[in-house]
């Protein structure tokens, strides 16, 4: 069963601001719509992987929304639930920058079942949906596991390319082409790679004789230690001739580097 490496997600404080500061370093930002009490954007590469800027709507962010935050209402609420909306409330409950990254599977069911398998505390999947600007509805289901370490799991329901729409998206002023390799800050490296290879490319676990890097069908992943300067760090093809790494100040706690 192939996994691909489908998106990370960037918590922000105002879309309208993070979408003005992703242009200023050069992204096209495209507007992805609206669903349930968030909205957001993306910046798309030719190969269907994104960034996706993630942002409450306006509503949420009222006085008496930003107590039960600050009191742990909200969070108390996410821990007890037992399927996915455990995991993804703790992205608007935190920090903004890089809370979570996601899979795209074929099979959500089947990759699930191995999954608990393999002693995984997984949580329920459960179907989304969201409105594009056009009116398009966008449907597709997301399942995980408790483990932060481990990407969210996503299967479209609609057609990828009413999800993460190619045409027009993905020219970038900065050059950019598609995402190369990401890294992603962990308590424990070392236990977050061996656990994020031995499920999500178990043959490959097995076959091993010393440590080797993640790659999935389509970039590399590592894990980085917890006093990385930063939460996650994206490496991007463009098609300039010399490295440049972007103005973090602008990036959310996310360094990206463009090479060649």
């Amino acid at each position: 069963m192939t996994i691909r490496f489908d998106h990370l997600v960037i918590f922000v404080s105002n879309l309208e601001d993070a979408i003005g500061e992703f242009t200023d370093l050069g992204f096209t930002v495209t507007r992805g719509g609206s669903h349930g009490l968030t909205e957001n954007a993306l910046i798309i590469f030719a190969n269907q992987t994104y960034i996706e800027l993630l942002a409450l709507k306006p509503f949420w962010h009222s006085p008496l929304m930003g107590i039960a935050n600050r009191v742990g209402l909200l969070r108390w609420h996410s821990e007890r639930k037992a399927n996915i909306y455990c995991r993804l409330l703790r992205w608007v409950n935190g920090d903004t920058g890089p809370v979570d990254w996601c899979v795209r599977v074929s099979d959500l069911d089947s990759t699930l079942s191995r999954w608990r398998d393999a002693g995984l505390d997984v949580l329920k999947s459960e179907e989304f949906s969201r409105e594009t600007l056009e009116g398009d509805v966008v449907r597709w289901q997301l399942a995980g596991a408790t483990q932060p370490d481990l990407p969210i799991l996503l299967e479209d329901i609609t057609p990828i390319d009413l999800r993460v729409p190619l045409l027009g998206n993905t020219n970038h002023p900065n050059g950019a082409e598609g995402i190369k390799a990401i890294q992603y800050r962990a308590e424990d490296s070392v236990s977050a790679h061996n656990l994020a290879t031995r499920i999500l490319l178990p043959d490959h676990f097995k076959e091993r004789t010393k440590r080797q890097d993640l790659e999935l069908d389509n970039l590399l992943v590592q894990f980085a230690e917890h006093d990385m300067p930063y939460k996650a760090s994206l490496i991007i093809l463009y098609s300039g001739k010399q490295p440049k790494v972007l103005t973090l100040a602008k990036s959310y706690d996310t360094q990206i580097e463009l090479t060649p």
